[in-house]
Order: structure tokens, then sequence, then C-alpha cells
């Protein structure tokens, strides 16, 4: 990473700066009463592009920002990403105008240029130049910046936000196409974008867009926030070396075009594929070429990334020479092991982390920013990753990347999702299988011993299937059993006051994918003592957490319900003298979206046997569902909480 600072960054100028006038006009927008918690106001959010038939683009980009709040401070920033090999920044420029009239400017020089990927890639063409004025603006000041920059694609296509959480009171996208070109956009999570054409300029706006702040378990920003695809068409007559893309059919062959010429097959890859599936039948024979593929090293190196360098693997012969490689150089080399041992693969773009992102509407390379693999299977392989393409037939999906979650099975922030299978003329969107219920599921049992002035001991054994193990997998291997073993204690010690640890045993059990943790611990204080004589003893002593968030009473975005399923019993080994005075109802509940049941039991007269059981399905509920879901879970957490009682001293 390269950084470049100036001495004297953000300092102001000893002379009033110039201020451009639409800085100043846009400064005296009148905006709306907003929620005092809203930090800033996007008084202007606009991009102006004009593109040429050879794919040579010039953006000009305005933004006006007015700080709300001394917490607001950090919004007076504004960054613009280019590749330093197909593209140049020819202008950029930042002001602030304080509420009294006094200004500030800030050259080029006084910009920060910096890698625009994360720490943990090795290189990238791709750069940040950003302003940064959170040092030189108050309440009441506005913070604007204006970019031009020149640059080289082979994209006919763009993505304009129309806003991020800020209010935006206008927001405006304008692209002026070659002469018998047009454009057209793709409305997203209910853009309501006003298209205006004159000429060859075609203009989208939006204005009063309101604060965004996202509710807990609810889709991700971006899936919710609306924003626009634009894409450019040519005449039918005319030639472009510029990618257009009429259908998904369209982006896969364009793809597969950039990326099927690196899967060939050399004798390095001949002999490592041979020599990994030696004596093991199919299934197998695929699941140790996976796992190989999953244990090289993970590096990002991206070049020539407007020129569509982004979406073309590395061969598969020099990432395994290296031993390292970013997803699709990982999903390239498995592709041409699975080749030396006949097995047919498919290339497949899918955006990481928010399943709700992509959307069909808009056919574009843009939507993704992950590869995995589909691997060709016989009809009978039947694991959670597994789906039945129309023309392709039995695939199983694998994320060669995520080195915790094993072969057969697909990351959850993937799962569900729109994804773009490139299999050139057959090729399109399909959407990735969800696990079940059944398949993220944890088995908790207690065994606890109440001691006679309410303290506790005991043992809580747990084995988790599906993402809550491989998410401990990950974090047991990645980091340490130094830290699982603290975040556990500070769990237990948060639901059970005063708990210490003697002793966890935590492991991931790779015969079954299953994760097991085994507790130890004793606490002097839980049991609630009343009077002397009445005990009100919890009777769940940790709750189980993956449940949404239904504490508002009142709800405006989807909820997301993630499948699982939890099964517990805890034993209570009750102190002597004492009764068992009252036990709660069993609880059963039902609904669309999952059930459950919580029961109990007498054993005898020193035991108390506390059963539960809970299943959630895959489900993105309107808000309108909201009081269904809000009144399951309470009553589920009331359960959850309800205590026993026992009497002292009969």
């Amino acid at each position: 990473m390269r950084t470049i600072l100036v001495a004297g960054l953000l300092f102001c100028s000893l002379a009033q700066a110039e201020i451009p006038n639409w800085v100043r006009e846009f400064a005296t927008s009148q905006h709306p009463e907003y929620p005092p918690a809203t930090k800033a106001v996007v008084l202007l959010n606009e991009e102006k592009v004009t593109a040429e038939a050879s794919g040579k683009r010039l953006t000009q980009i305005r933004k006006a920002i007015k700080i709300l709040t001394a917490n607001g401070r950090s919004e007076a920033t504004s960054s613009i990403f280019f590749d330093v090999r197909n593209s140049k920044v020819r202008e950029a420029k930042a002001y602030v105008l304080h509420q009294g009239g006094k200004t500030k400017e800030f050259g080029r020089k006084d910009f920060s240029e910096e890698s625009a990927i994360p720490s943990y890639a090795m290189y990238s063409s791709m750069k940040a130049l950003t302003a940064k004025g959170a040092d030189s603006v108050d309440p009441g000041a506005v913070f604007a910046v204006e970019f031009t920059l020149e640059e080289q694609s082979v994209f006919s296509q763009f993505w304009f936000a129309l806003q991020d959480d800020l209010p935006t009171l206008l927001s405006r996208f304008q692209v002026t196409v070659p002469a018998g070109w047009t454009a057209t956009a793709a409305t997203f999570n209910g853009a309501d974008a006003k298209a205006s054409v004159e000429g060859d300029t075609y203009t989208w706006e939006a204005r009063k867009l309101p604060p965004f702040e996202r509710e807990p378990s609810a889709p991700g920003m971006w899936a919710q926030l609306p924003r626009l695809g634009i894409a450019l068409q040519a005449p039918k007559t005319v030639t472009t070396p510029v990618a257009t893309f009429a259908d998904w059919k369209d982006v896969s062959v364009w793809k597969c075009k950039l990326s099927d010429p690196q899967s060939e097959v050399t004798a390095a890859i001949e002999e490592k594929a041979k020599q990994l599936t030696a004596g093991k039948a199919a299934l197998d024979g695929i699941r140790a070429l996976a796992e190989f593929a999953q244990s090289i090293r993970y590096v990002a190196i991206s070049t020539n990334l407007a020129r569509g360098g982004g979406y073309v693997p590395h061969t598969a012969d020099s990432v395994l020479k290296a031993a390292y490689g970013d997803c699709k150089d990982k999903a390239n080399l498995l592709k041409a092991l699975l080749k030396v041992a006949g097995v047919e693969a498919y290339m497949v773009s899918v955006h990481s982390g928010d399943p709700r992102y992509t959307q069909e509407q808009f056919p574009s390379p843009y939507q993704f920013n992950h590869a995995i693999l589909a691997i060709k299977t016989s009809p009978d392989v039947n694991l959670p990753a597994s789906f039945t393409h129309p023309q392709l037939g039995r695939l199983l999906l694998f994320d060669p990347t995520d080195q915790s979650v094993p072969f057969g099975f697909l990351p959850d922030h993937e799962q569900n999702s729109l994804v773009l299978l490139l299999a050139g003329e057959l090729g399109g969107v399909v959407r990735t299988p969800s696990t079940k219920p059944g398949d993220n599921h944890i088995d908790r049992r207690w065994k606890l011993q109440l001691l006679a002035e309410g303290g506790l001991k005991g043992t809580m054994e747990e084995v988790a299937t599906g993402q809550e193990a491989f998410d401990n997998r990950e974090e047991l291997t990645t980091f340490s059993a130094e830290r699982f073993r603290k975040r556990m204690e500070a769990l237990v010690s948060h639901y059970i006051p005063g708990a210490a640890l003697q002793s966890i045993e935590p492991g991931f059990d790779a015969a079954n994918n299953t994760f097991r943790t085994r507790i130890v611990f004793e606490t002097q204080s839980y049991a609630k003592i009343m009077g002397g004589r009445l005990w009100m003893v919890r009777s769940v002593p940790m709750p189980f957490g993956r449940t949404p968030n239904v504490n508002k009473a009142t709800r405006e975005q989807p909820i997301v319900l993630q499948p699982a399923s939890l099964t517990e019993v805890v034993e209570w080994a009750l102190p002597e003298k004492t009764t068992i005075d009252e036990l709660p109802d069993p609880v059963k509940l039902s609904g669309t979206f999952g059930g459950f049941t919580a029961e109990w039991k007498k054993e005898n007269a020193t035991t108390v046997r506390v059963e539960r059981a809970l299943r959630l399905e895959n489900q993105l509920l309107p808000a309108a569902d909201y009081k269904q879901v809000r009144d399951f879970f309470q009553r589920f957490y009331g359960a959850e909480a309800a205590p026993f009682v026992l009497a002292a001293g009969r």
C-alpha cells in the first residue's frame, strides 16, 4: 500500500478560498427537520458521464454535505476510485464553507492516495484518492468535493447509489451517450428516480431521500437502499469493443471467454490431481481436490481492472506453483484439477456478504464480488450445497476461499442468493440452495447441581452443526484456543453472574462436521432466595443466540430469519430440604416460520428436567408480519427466562 500525505494537510489558507457558485448555491438548500441522531445531510450527490464508443469515459462528480452535529464531522470525507493503469484523475478539489462565511479550499496536494484493496491483499492497481475534512468543519459547515476522472473501460454499464445512510436532498446521474446509442436504467429497492432525455443525454434524479438506519435482523443496507443500474446499448449495426449485455446469457458468455482459457491442464496440474485422487472413489476424489484448493493461501493480486482484469483468474498452473491466489484463482485451480479427474465444473460469480444484494433485472458483472465453483456430480449426491440445474444436471457448489466451511456445505451468506453460473450459452443466474433448519442445529445437554446456599455448579455439553460449527471452527483455528476460551468465559459469566470456568474442551469433528464444546463451571449465587424460603431458579442458564431482535414495538424494514434448530435438555439436581413448589406450564408455539416447544418435568422429589426444541425456517418476512414474529419470540424469550420455584425448609 502506498500513501501520499502532504505536510500541512487540511490546515486553513491564510486567504479566503474561491468557492464555486454551485457550492454556494447548494449550501443555501433548505432541508427538513431530521431525527437528532442524523449527523449530516447530503445536499447534492451528482455524477455526470460522457461516454465514447471506444469505452473511454469522462466522469465529473460533485458532492456537497452539510454537517449537522459534532459527531457528523467524520462525514466530511469523499473518495474517488481509479485504476492507475487505465485511468487518470484530472481534477480533485474540496471546499469548506462555514456558517459565518469563512472558506477553505483543498487542492490535489491535500488529498491522500492509497491502495483501494483490503490490507490482506498483496497488490492492486486500483487506488483511492481521498479528501478528509473532519478537522476543518463544525456543525453548520458545508463540505464539498469535485472530481474529474478520465478512464478506459470494457463495460457499457454504471452503478449509481442514490444515497447512503445519510438523507439526500438531490441525487442525480447523467450520461451522454455516443450518437445513435441508447441508455436504460434498472431500479433497485423501490428507487423513484425521474428520467429525462435531451438529445444524447439521459438524466435520472431523485429528491428528498430520508435518512436510513438499518433495523436489527434486517437485510443489509445496500440490499435496501435505492440505486440504479444503467446500461448503454449500441445500434445493432455498430461493432464496439465495449461489452454490452442484453441478458444474463450474454454476461456468462463474456466472462467465460475471459476465464475458460485460464484452466488449461498442464503436466504439473495433471500430476497433482492424480496424486490427490489416487485410490479414491469418485466423490472422495472430488473432496480431496476441493480440500487441496481450499488449503491454498489466499492472496489477491489485481491488475488491469478497468479492462476486465478483475474477472480473469491467473492460470491454474501459475497458482499451483505459487501456492497462493485470490478467490477466482482458487476456484479456477480446482476447475483444472477436476478436469484431470474427468469431472466438469463451472466458475460461479456470487455477491459474498449479503445474499439479497444481487437482483435479476440488471444483467451485469458489477453485481458480484466473489468467485466459487459449481461441480458436476452424479444424480444421487445430496449434500446441503447440492442443487439440480435444468440443463447441466446435478451440481455441487463449493467455496475454496472459505477455509472453515467444509466440502458439501456453503457459507450461510452465500445461500439462497442469485449467482451467475458461467457455462457459456447455458449459463445464467440461478438461486443457490439454502440449508434446512436441521442442517444448522445445536444440541445442548446440561447437568446441574443447585447448591445449598443458592449457588450452582455443573457441566454443559454442546454439539453444533452447520454455520455455528463452522464459525467456531474458524475462531479456534484462525485465532487461538485461548481466544475461544475467553469468549466462552465472557458468555457464561454474562448469563450466569459470577460463574467461573473450571475447564473448557472445544474441538471440531471433521468426520461428522460438528463442533463440540464441553464446559465445567461454578458460581456462588444463582437462585434468587426470597424470605429465606422461596427459591426462584431460572430454568435455562443460557439463551439460544440465533434469534432475531424484536425489542422494538414497531418495525419498518423486513425481518430476516436464518434457518436454525435447537434441542436442549437441562437436568437439575436440587438441594436437600427443598421441595418443588411450582413448575411453569408447557409452551407450544407454531407459525409459518417455525415452531417451539418447552416442557418442565418433575422427575422425582429432587430432580427437575427441562426440555425445549426450536425450529426456524429461512425466511424474509415483510414488516407487516412483524407483530406475529414479535409475539412468537416474546413468548419464546419468556419461556426461556421462566423460573421454577422451590420451597425450602420442609
